[in-house]
């Protein structure tokens, strides 16, 4: 492949990963909004909780963040849910990276043109 058709090829290269570059964006943040409601209700049932005279169970929020991350630790469902963000983190950095490297390319090959338009 030469320069002039590679230069012409780039533009459908960087368009199809920035589409999946937002859809992968998109699935992260919606974990992310997964995560956080599930923190909110599990925060909002450590608040409620009573001990047997009425009072606060977690009364402080010290307390309180302490049980929600033990609460956190043992559940699977929001292990689940970091597994898979993380997973999609890993993907959006590595699909950032190759947008990069298109874009390299073809700073790199418009002045290859450039100079090779002078000679």
């Amino acid at each position: 492949m030469n320069i002039k058709e590679r230069l012409l090829s780039l533009p459908s290269e960087i368009e199809e990963l920035k589409l999946n570059l937002i859809e992968k964006q998109n699935s992260f943040q919606m974990l992310q909004e997964k995560m956080k409601f599930w923190s909110l209700y599990e925060l909002d049932l450590i608040s409620s909780e009573v001990d047997e005279k009425g009072k606060p169970k977690f009364s402080n929020d010290t307390k309180r963040q302490a049980e929600l991350q033990r609460r956190k630790d043992e559940s699977n469902e929001y292990r689940a849910l970091e597994i898979e963000a993380e997973k999609l983190e890993k993907e959006v950095a590595i699909l950032n990276v190759k947008l990069d490297k298109l874009y390299n390319e073809q700073s790199n090959l418009r002045a290859i043109c450039r100079l090779e338009g002078r000679d």
